[in-house]
């Protein structure tokens, strides 16, 4: 072997060793906390906590807890409420991902020992999204809102920014409503000055949006209300960061100030990419690739094998971390040996192999009755003398014949059947389905499927780096939203397990620190109380409805 050779050999080796090292050492580094104010100016980094643990989730609040000694200055700054703005924020950036959060409320704790804490439990920054309402018409005073329902087609992503864009400017420059300091005389001006919003939408091309189409509409739901299910069914993911001083702008020209909320929807996925996405495979075989498309019937998705990319050019790239959807690789393997510490796999079958919806007629059908009605009667009451014969018989035949013809749809998964058996759950009603056989009523079918589709979750606790980092931003392999793929020791050999991550908790204390992940669909592993509350809660919200109908 020649010298430059051996050399070449060394210095690889060695750049290997250095990569190995710091990818260690940035593994071993707490969390960098910071505590910010209601106007998110700067108050500490946070040293000598307690504890610690933040969660995200696939759209929806993750919760945080800091644990502060009582005579840290950090606690000593938050119990002086009355002394500072009332709201307290929070950002924790760890592995390239950055949690953000404000703070719910603060508890002053006195153990059995005699040692005094302050309990500081956060929610995510996703909140905020969930206290925004969908106006009936954004650019309209309350006083007067025509329409009546804001509608709104096209394809998913871009539809629901575009919702939520027309109610961010409402609530932060809205003419029709006082600014938040009404004494600054410039805040009366800027109304349409994104630059001094506290949140902003990520803009994205129309034209280059691939998610599937959906119409989303809304008399005062909240926005999540609205999107839930389509976010659900395309499997996006609803991204909140808040951009700081010094992080490079959001999109290029972009001018924000310091903490602004940065909201956007991204496809991490890949279901819809004509490219496919991972979807399933076992040890022998790797990953299979699959296309998702909508059948003729509108409501059932048909799945197809293709063929596997042969490269994938960000693979290829010496020391890049991420997941590609099309081709995704990173594999826990259960085992005695194994990065896996614990884990929980559960299942659940469908829960209806037909959906049912509707309850008012398709348009045009009841003015149709009514008007043959009235024709036909007038013209038979002219005979006798009596030309509005027609419409007298009409008030009182009306309320026998209204929503009687096309108000009600089914639909049935002739696939579900089959895979279920002789004897099966049968029904499903698709809320929110008022009107059969328009576009909105055949979205709310495909809600319906989704909602009692068969669901699989899995729960891992797993060593960060063994072997895969969990981080963002090309600071780990995966994150919120990838899909990764794990085998269960108890299922079929050499059965590998694909989904999303859907939730990920980063916790450390004085003596550890590490990852949790949650795979699949959360609600397969929920407990029945969890599952009644969330029921009740979607029927207080369609109750609302009804009563601003």
């Amino acid at each position: 072997m020649s010298n430059s050779v051996l050399e070449r050999l060394n210095a690889s080796w060695d750049d290997a060793q250095e990569k190995r090292d710091a990818r260690r050492s940035a593994r071993r580094t707490p969390p960098l906390v910071r505590i910010w104010d209601g106007d998110w100016n700067f108050i500490g980094v946070v040293h000598g906590e307690i504890s610690g643990t933040f969660s995200w989730k696939m759209n929806d609040t993750g919760t945080g807890e800091l644990v502060l000694p009582l005579d840290h200055y950090i606690s000593k700054w938050v119990v002086a409420y009355k002394d500072r703005k009332k709201n307290v924020h929070v950002t924790v950036d760890k592995d390239g991902a950055r949690w953000g959060g404000r703070m719910r409320r603060f508890r002053l704790v006195k153990d059995k020992d005699g040692k005094r804490t302050v309990v500081m439990p956060f929610l995510h920054d996703y909140e905020e999204v969930k206290r925004i309402y969908m106006w009936s018409n954004a650019f309209l005073p309350a006083v007067v809102q025509f329409p009546r329902v804001s509608i709104l087609a096209g394809p998913s992503r871009w539809v629901l920014k575009t919702m939520l864009l027309m109610n961010l400017w409402r609530t932060e420059g809205s003419l029709w409503a006082l600014p938040d300091d009404p004494l600054d005389l410039g805040s009366w001006t800027d109304t349409w000055d994104m630059n001094s919003w506290s949140k902003v939408i990520k803009p994205s091309s129309l034209l280059g949006d691939g998610t599937p189409w959906t119409i989303a509409s809304s008399r005062f739901k909240t926005w999540h209300e609205m999107a839930e299910d389509t976010l659900g069914d395309a499997e996006l993911m609803v991204e909140c960061r808040r951009w700081l001083t010094g992080d490079p702008p959001p999109w290029p020209g972009a001018d924000l100030r310091n903490g602004c909320l940065v909201i956007d929807i991204v496809d991490k996925s890949g279901r819809w990419s004509p490219d496919g996405h991972g979807a399933g495979g076992n040890i022998l075989t790797g990953i299979w690739n699959t296309v998702t498309s909508i059948a003729e019937n509108g409501v059932d998705n048909e799945e197809s094998m293709v063929s596997v990319p042969d490269t994938i050019p960000e693979y290829g790239v010496a020391g890049w971390l991420g997941t590609v959807p099309q081709r995704p690789y990173v594999t826990y393997r259960d085992g005695a040996v194994t990065g896996v510490e614990a884990a929980e796999f559960v299942w659940e079958p469908s829960q209806a192999v037909q959906v049912t919806g509707g309850g008012h007629s398709a348009p045009g059908v009841n003015e149709t009755i009514s008007a043959g009605i009235q024709a036909i009667g007038n013209i038979l009451g002219t005979a006798i003398f009596v030309p509005t014969a027609g419409t007298i018989a009409d008030t009182f035949l009306k309320p026998i014949y209204e929503d009687t013809i096309a108000a009600f749809m089914a639909v049935k998964s002739p696939i579900r059947s089959m895979e279920s058996g002789w004897s099966h759950y049968e029904e499903f009603f698709a809320r929110g389905s008022d009107q059969a056989y328009t576009l909105a009523g055949i979205i709310a079918m495909r809600a319906g499927f989704w909602e009692t589709r068969e669901k699989v979750s899995h729960q891992l606790s797993v060593q960060d780096g063994a072997p895969w980092f969990i981080g963002e931003n090309g600071q780990g392999h995966f994150f919120l939203g990838d899909r990764i793929a794990s085998t269960v020791i108890g299922l079929p050999e050499g059965e590998m397990i694909v989904e999303q991550v859907h939730g990920l908790t980063y916790a450390w204390d004085r003596d550890s620190m590490g990852w949790d992940i949650d795979l699949g669909d959360p609600r397969s592993g929920e407990s029945g109380l969890d599952r009644v509350v969330r029921e009740v809660s979607k029927m207080t919200s369609a109750i609302q409805q009804l009563g601003v109908r």
